[in-house]
């Protein structure tokens, strides 16, 4: 899920005099995506054809991964995003998200909405965050 949601649910939540509860998962609930749909609107954003599931090929991809991990360079920088999120596009994991977006009032953005600008920005920067200082106040001193 969006980090903009996130946030908000953080905010939101914990500025809440009594909240309605004590546990809340910040996730895309049932509204999450499958593998074939978010592979569908990456590649129909970069103008591609569709990537295939290699389910049967679990556990290789993942060997592969962890090895290509390990390495130095830019693989292994794509292979450490691929560690991350393998499970997430493999497992059939749901975490039900209905108390925050009770509370909230909307639901997350899907992944295929910012899924591909997201991976042009991080591809673009190198897989980094070109961090600016914090603005100088008046007297000249950070904020």
């Amino acid at each position: 899920m969006n980090v903009d949601f996130v946030a908000e649910a953080i905010a939101t939540l914990h500025q809440k005099d009594r909240p309605q509860h004590d546990t809340y998962h910040l996730s895309s609930g049932i509204g999450s995506q499958t593998f074939r749909e978010i592979t569908k609107a990456l590649a129909a954003a970069a103008e591609q054809a569709s990537a295939r599931c290699l389910c049967r090929w679990r556990a290789s991809v993942y060997g592969i991964g962890e090895f290509l991990a390990n390495r130095k360079g830019a693989i292994a920088k794509g292979a450490s995003l691929m560690k991350v999120f393998m499970p997430y596009l493999t497992w059939n994991t749901v975490f039900d998200n209905t108390r925050v977006t009770a509370e909230l009032g909307k639901k997350p953005v899907p992944f295929s909405e910012y899924g591909y600008p997201l991976m042009k920005f991080s591809s673009g920067n190198n897989f980094e965050y070109n961090y600016r200082p914090w603005p100088a106040t008046a007297g000249g001193t950070a904020a």
